[in-house]
């Protein structure tokens, strides 16, 4: 693949979307019939949404934390990829450039001890890097916030239903925006994956493939802190003509560990996302 088309491609779609690619009102309970939580807790009727906030108990189906992401695009203008990453990493994460430094080296590290590629480390901070094989190409990236990536469900919390017309959120800077960033892998030659992921016998991967590093950065109230995610690839991300799920390994400085499970529409470039803290019950 072309390293300027790739970049082009993960600038606009972001992690979920780079193979393809919330408003959410959820159904609650009346307050009355909504006590409980042993054997029975079935109202006599539940009640119709009636308010402009999305509200769920903390520990929704019984996970310490639940997280539901939405995405429907309207991408409009041009989209700086290699500006825009390091804004994601300058001003949304707040890094100076050993911080960022930092995080490159680890995702790095992810990348050789997860799926046995090598990045030597000896571009510039924001530059493309070929692994050693010559298979893959790091990039850095920061989803285009036309996207539309949205925390609209974040357990415990009330969260708005912003949105805009034909599309989820595009605004970064209201309350639910996901700010998706962080070093992706493309997959640019049929290559064999090794690392722990791999193993002795390998997996075969196509060209088009992707492995992803990164972190969300959920704008919460503009007098608080955002909600910081880590995310690692729990496994590749397949090239397929059909909408496609991602799955990674989820950390939280509070939370301890979660998954995600994602799928994103090939065509339609939407996003449908769960994440849980902790991954099973």
């Amino acid at each position: 693949m072309d390293r300027r088309n790739t970049l082009k491609t993960i600038g606009t779609v972001g992690i979920a979307g780079a193979l393809g690619l919330g408003t959410s009102g959820t159904v609650s309970a009346d307050r009355a019939d909504a006590a409980g939580g042993g054997d029975s807790n079935n109202p006599g009727r539940i009640g119709n949404y009636g308010g402009a906030k999305t509200l769920t108990p903390p520990n929704l189906g019984g996970f310490d934390h639940v997280l539901v992401y939405l995405a429907e695009p309207l991408v409009e203008g041009d989209w700086s990829v290699v500006e825009n990453a390091e804004r994601f990493q300058r001003e949304i994460m707040g890094r100076d450039e050993e911080a960022i430094d930092a995080d490159r080296r680890a995702a790095e590290a992810f990348y050789e001890e997860r799926f046995g590629l090598t990045f030597e480390g000896d571009v510039g901070l924001f530059e493309p890097e070929e692994s050693t094989d010559g298979s893959a190409v790091l990039n850095p990236f920061y989803q285009d916030p036309d996207v539309g990536y949205n925390a609209y469900v974040v357990s415990g919390r009330a969260m708005p239903n912003n949105h805009d017309d034909g599309a989820t959120n595009r605004d970064e800077m209201l309350a639910g925006k996901v700010r998706d960033g962080g070093w992706i892998v493309s997959i640019t030659e049929d290559t064999t994956l090794g690392g722990s992921y791999g193993g002795s016998d390998g997996f075969d991967i196509g060209a088009g493939g992707t492995l992803a590093y990164g972190h969300y950065n959920i704008k919460m109230g503009d007098n608080e802190d955002p909600i910081v995610i880590r995310y690692e690839s729990e496994h590749p991300i397949l090239p397929l003509d059909m909408p496609v799920a991602f799955n990674c390994d989820l950390f939280h400085d509070e939370w301890g560990e979660g998954q995600v499970r994602g799928v994103t529409g090939a065509q339609s470039g939407g996003i449908r996302n769960v994440l849980t803290f902790p991954p099973s019950l």
